[in-house]
């Protein structure tokens, strides 16, 4: 048997539930068959038993990947985990919690049992230390090459890791696009999601996300805070959705939004913008004008015949890029006509003029009609 240390400290990652755990290692499975042909996941639980088992059909194990760092995916933009360090994590994690974790890794005929050990090259620090038998008496050889299970795990564990995975749930209505899926059900409000598993919740979307990886950075801890990222890549999303659902939430003012106009291309930013002044119209009438400052709402209430009526700048932005908008045409009653300027010019400077520089510029001065 050989045992393999881990420089990782017993408290790593202190946050880390169950939950988390458990998607690392879903996470893992689901990139591997991502990355490798008919590696087909699987994902199983027994309640009666309180085991869940993860795997893959084409995967082994090979002790290198115990390397932190050392990953298979990191130039894959397909895939979630790039650090190297997930299920390394995960374990630590579930073994931190008492839920034994063993690895089948039938395709090098090898079972990997990880628990904490006191170290001696770390004076006597428990570290995860994973043990590699490769006498393993077989018995039966199910038709895969890697089974990971994890102990103890009760239906209340369960039902939130199913929570946490939409693989595992009916997610009900979507709407999809390139960068992903608008979670539309009311139970995904504000949660942002990752290739299908939860990452963070962000308060001030009004809808759920379901991202694609490549279009997401996430950092090694699988937390997203970043509001900037998650408001841009949103309003992407919704760029490219025409829909009485993204106009509402333009109208909102919605975070999802934030960004709408800089993320569109020429025919979202044509159908979108018609969508959303058609809307406007019907809303507030013909007459109706987006203000977005108490400026703007004076200056186009003096004109009389239009209607100013507040709304967000966004939305503003949206109704104003419309082929079908019409800029308000301004009168100023204050505009002097041309006739009036040569009047007051003559009259400051006629003392530097001759009488006839006078007659000849008065009889111009009739002549003009403006």
């Amino acid at each position: 048997m050989s045992k393999y240390e881990l420089s990782l400290s017993k408290d790593y990652v202190p946050d880390w539930t169950v939950i988390d755990a458990v998607r690392e290692l879903f996470q893992n499975a689901l990139d591997q068959q991502t990355t490798t042909k008919d590696n087909t996941m699987f994902f199983n639980y027994d309640e009666q038993s309180e085991l869940l088992y993860i795997g893959n059909k084409l995967s082994v194990l090979d002790v290198k990947t115990l390397l932190l760092g050392s990953s298979t995916k990191r130039d894959d933009p397909n895939t979630i985990g790039q650090f190297g360090e997930g299920y390394k994590i995960a374990t630590l994690v579930l073994t931190r919690l008492n839920k034994k974790v063993t690895f089948y890794n039938y395709g090098a005929k090898e079972v990997w049992n990880p628990r904490f050990v006191k170290s001696r090259r770390y004076n006597g620090e428990e570290i995860l230390t994973f043990f590699v038998d490769k006498k393993y008496p077989w018995t039966k050889v199910p038709d895969n090459n890697l089974t990971i299970v994890v102990e103890g795990i009760n239906p209340h564990d369960y039902e939130r890791i199913v929570e946490s995975n939409l693989h595992l749930q009916d997610v009900g209505n979507v709407i999809v696009s390139s960068y992903g899926r608008i979670l539309e059900d009311e139970r995904f409000k504000s949660k942002v999601f990752v290739n299908g598993l939860y990452v963070c919740s962000y308060d001030k979307y009004t809808q759920g996300y379901d991202f694609k990886p490549e279009h997401i950075k996430i950092d090694r801890d699988r937390k997203l805070a970043d509001s900037f990222q998650l408001e841009w890549l949103s309003s992407k999303m919704l760029a490219g959705v025409v829909s009485d659902k993204t106009v509402e939430l333009i109208k909102q003012g919605s975070a999802d939004t934030a960004y709408i106009q800089h993320n569109w291309n020429y025919n979202s930013r044509t159908e979108l913008s018609n969508k959303s002044h058609r809307s406007f119209k019907d809303e507030h009438g013909e007459n109706a004008v987006p203000v977005t400052t108490q400026d703007e709402f004076v200056k186009i209430s003096s004109i009389g015949k239009y209607n100013p009526v507040f709304v967000n700048q966004t939305y503003s932005a949206v109704i104003k890029a419309s082929e079908k908008y019409e800029e308000p045409v301004y009168e100023d009653r204050n505009r002097q006509s041309t006739k009036s300027k040569f009047e007051v010019w003559l009259k400051n400077h006629k003392q530097n003029l001759t009488k006839h520089s006078i007659k000849k510029l008065q009889y111009i001065i009739e002549e003009v009609t403006d």
